[in-house]
């Protein structure tokens, strides 16, 4: 369809659509239309929550549930001990669980004045005395037909921070040794 095509198509039009057209109105939303958007938004709540329990319970989402302890060791400990807890999980044997001085040696002078300390309030002062590395060496066993994760035996750097008021350590994040953290 060309302009002049258009134009006469156009001009056929009767007035009084147009009239209505640019005299019409939106309606209110009604409260049927706003009872279903609530309903709406609670399905949409319900499954994005159970999408995150189903997440969590075939390890997708897998953080290490620990319990906060005045030694690094026992923090590390009790994280590993809680994947027995875990429904996917066989058997967990703990081999070796100690700090490790040189990777905290290496990780807080690579954190020194860097800007993911800065994002965590961690200072150069705080990172000397409130931080630490440890390495654990275990065993763990998974239902693979209820997760992915992969099991046998395992190594994991664990960093911790300790909480300057309480002395309680708390893991903060952690790697295996082959993808540690590099400067």
């Amino acid at each position: 369809m060309n302009a002049r095509q258009f134009t006469e198509a156009m001009s056929e039009l009767d007035d009084r659509y147009v009239t209505e057209a640019l005299s019409y109105e939106c309606p209110h939303t009604s409260k049927a239309s706003s009872k279903k958007l609530v309903i709406l938004i609670a399905a949409i709540v319900a499954v994005l929550a159970l999408c995150g329990f189903t997440a969590h319970e075939l390890g997708l989402f897998d953080r290490w549930f620990q319990k906060p302890s005045a030694d690094p060791t026992q923090t590390v400990q009790s994280a590993i001990e809680g994947q027995a807890d875990k429904v996917y999980t066989i058997c967990v044997r703990i081999d070796e669980i100690k700090v490790d001085e040189d990777e905290t040696a290496r990780v807080v002078k690579m954190y020194a004045g860097s800007e993911l300390a800065g994002s965590r309030g961690w200072t150069d002062d705080y990172l000397s005395e409130h931080f630490v590395v440890v390495l654990a060496k275990y065993y763990v066993e998974y239902d693979h037909t209820k997760t992915f994760l992969d099991d046998g035996c395992m190594e994991q750097y664990f960093y911790l921070t300790q909480d300057a008021r309480s002395g309680k350590w708390t893991i903060v994040d952690n790697t295996s040794p082959s993808t540690r953290v590099s400067p």
